[in-house]
């Protein structure tokens, strides 16, 4: 794959954990079955088995909802102390008499002053979810339209921009039907979502009782009423993107099935220079049909087509679907038809409309999507940014200052990477950015770097470090670049265009060949060693399930290696090892585990200097290992081996280890 075909992929840790945890072998077959129409009725072993589970605790762990508390006040740190069975006779128990617990609902604010309401729900309901849903999307995967993009693996709301870019500039359609769903996600019929899992082939009766009853989970107001749902599926829980998707997934294909894949008597299938698979439809053309073509994000959607007249019959005709077949209903004042060589049409926060640009040689005006911000985006970023500019002046020459100035920059970081595939982001930003280094000018003392380099910024604003990344934020020869605390403040104007790349049809998270272009697969792990460990946990002692999944991460990390010695690890003869003790933090975070031999673990706890003696000359250490065995050594509490005084002797080391950074 050259640089030039590279793909935007976003990434997906999930496709690793499922390696880990060998169910990725199972979500392959589930992917080839459902792509063979095959019906499935004994989800539910599959749901609630041993490394399903475990996969699920994995991929939600690090969740910011599993530190939100719902109604019972639980989160992810109290489930990880739990040990490994216990957790998998926890679930298991809820399973087989599934009652979902209250889900706390918390309005959030909206730009437009109003609010919308999210559903928590209580962690081991999320648990639950997520067990289901790693089952039910390879499934679901197979089944949906290839110009749906959200809430779905490896696509993005940059691949929905650049396929609405390509409608306006490769096939000329110039009317965008514009049909708003009226707060979708409390809307969706329970009994047509549920007919619909039923016809892409989810057939388990046990599994779908459990689905009705997550969708009718009692839910519990701010003012503590509490509602019991007739429809929708709660914003917040896990499940909720994926059930949205399989409710408007017929919707999808009803639009494609009125042009992009009309049944006809023969193919006209062609492959391009590109080697991609298209469809010449001159056929079509000749027929009554109104050419159409939708991209689709969430509930956000646009229906591109030729003429005023196609789309004024497209525009009443998805109105009386949509509320007949699937029960929505539609927002007259924000459906439209917009004419896009005169008007803007906006989407996932960007407007877009159809441009001159020359003449192509038939003399005809040719016409290209100019892209911008939304002016809601520009106005919600502008008051963010306003709101934390406002933080930092509030803690003024503190370590807390230097926390808010880089939560700033994170700030300009994130609006940077969503925003820069719009043609026109310069233009929007420029005059945003100068509002606010004013506001700065105005709150913050003025401060310039003591040294030649701070930070790896020069004083002119010139990033000159060590980290690449950051240098795609900053421009050459920037002198309005902002120092406090020492600290550079990024400019909000500095941003780079750049183009949005479409989805590539290969990359798939559930077949060989489309996770090659995803990732590299495992080479220095073996199946045969990850299965040993999973089928043989730590049980002893405080051994947690937090533990023992990070037991895993790190013999990946490591290549089954020690990372003292850097030799082959004898999965019999290994120990996960506490940087800092146990009994002083309790701490099982993968930053204070690793692996290594036994033998290096009874030379970190040694005190003796015989024992130390002994221990070394069967080791065998170079100074490399031996440096980084101080490290851990002082890490718990003991001194540092000598290598060059006293033959190996014990000198006395002061660094308390508290205060070492953990490595």
């Amino acid at each position: 794959m050259n640089e030039k075909s590279k793909d935007r992929i976003l990434k997906d840790n999930k496709n690793r954990h499922a390696e880990y945890y060998g169910m990725q072998a199972v979500f392959d077959e589930l992917y080839k079955k459902s792509n063979e129409g095959k019906k499935f009725k004994h989800l539910t072993r599959i749901i609630t088995s041993k490394d399903n589970i475990l996969l699920a605790y994995r991929n939600i762990k690090r969740n910011k909802g599993s530190y939100t508390p719902s109604v019972d006040r639980i989160t992810i740190e109290t489930i990880e102390r739990m040990s490994q069975d216990q957790l998998l006779k926890n679930i298991e128990n809820r399973f087989n008499n599934y009652q979902p617990s209250k889900v706390r609902r918390k309005e959030i604010p909206k730009p437009n002053g109003k609010t919308r309401p999210l559903g928590i729900p209580s962690l081991w309901d999320r648990l639950i979810q997520q067990c289901i849903l790693q089952v039910l999307e390879p499934i679901c995967e197979a089944k949906f339209n290839t110009r749906s993009y959200g809430f779905r693996p490896n696509r993005s709301a940059e691949h929905a921009i650049a396929d609405a870019n390509f409608k306006i500039n490769q096939t000329n359609l110039m009317y965008v039907v514009d049909v708003d769903i009226q707060g979708f996600f409390d809307e969706v019929n329970h009994g047509k979502l549920m007919r619909q899992l039923w016809t892409l082939g989810i057939q388990d009766k046990q599994l779908l009782v459990i689905l009705r009853k997550i969708l009718k989970a009692p839910i519990q107001l701010e003012d503590g009423t509490i509602v019991n749902p007739t429809k929708g599926t709660p914003q917040g829980g896990i499940l909720s993107p994926i059930l949205a998707n399989v409710n408007l997934n017929e919707f999808d294909w009803w639009i494609s099935d009125q042009w992009e894949t009309a049944k006809t008597r023969h193919s006209f299938k062609y492959k391009n220079k590109e080697g991609r698979t298209g469809r010449d439809n001159r056929a079509l053309k000749k027929t009554k049909l109104k050419p159409m073509y939708m991209v689709r994000y969430a509930d956000d959607f646009k229906i591109f087509t030729a003429t005023r007249s196609n789309a004024e019959k497209i525009f009443k005709a998805v109105q009386m679907w949509l509320e007949e077949r699937l029960k929505l209903p539609i927002s007259k004042e924000k459906s439209k038809v917009t004419n896009l060589k005169k008007q803007k049409s906006e989407f996932l926060g960007f407007t877009l409309k159809a441009t001159k640009k020359g003449k192509t040689k038939t003399s005809a005006t040719k016409y290209v999507v100019e892209t911008h911000m939304s002016p809601k985006a520009i106005k919600t970023a502008k008051a963010k940014l306003a709101e934390q500019i406002k933080k930092i002046q509030k803690t003024p020459n503190s370590s807390n200052c230097i926390k808010e100035i880089a939560k700033y920059n994170s700030m300009i970081i994130g609006i940077h990477n969503y925003y820069e595939i719009a043609t026109h982001v310069n233009l929007d930003l420029k005059r945003v950015g100068y509002d606010l280094q004013k506001q700065m000018y105005n709150r913050f003392p003025k401060s310039k770097p003591n040294n030649k380099y701070t930070n790896g910024f020069t004083r002119y604003g010139e990033y000159r470090g060590k980290d690449k990344g950051i240098a795609k934020y900053t421009k050459r020869e920037n002198n309005y670049i902002r120092y406090l605390m020492k600290s550079p403040i990024l400019h909000l104007a500095d941003i780079r265009n750049k183009n949005p790349m479409m989805k590539r049809n290969a990359i798939n998270k559930y077949t060989e060949e489309g996770r090659k272009l995803i990732h590299r697969n495992l080479t220095n792990v073996s199946e045969t060693e990850l299965k040993w460990l999973r089928e043989h946990p730590i049980l002893i002692g405080r051994a947690t399930v937090e533990y023992n999944d990070n037991r895993l991460s790190l013999y990946v990390a490591q290549n089954g290696k020690c990372s003292v010695t850097g030799e082959q690890l004898d999965l019999l003869d290994m120990r996960c090892h506490h940087k800092i003790p146990w009994h002083i933090t309790h701490d099982d975070s993968y930053q204070n585990l690793t692996l290594i031999k036994s033998e290096v673990h009874k030379l970190l706890h040694a005190t003796k200097s015989a024992t130390i003696r002994a221990l070394l000359k069967r080791l065998n250490l170079n100074k490399k290992a031996i440096e980084k065995l101080d490290k851990l050594r002082v890490l718990v509490g003991n001194n540092c081996i000598n290598e060059k005084e006293n033959n190996l002797d014990i000198f006395n080391n002061e660094v308390r280890y508290e205060q070492l950074t953990l490595f």
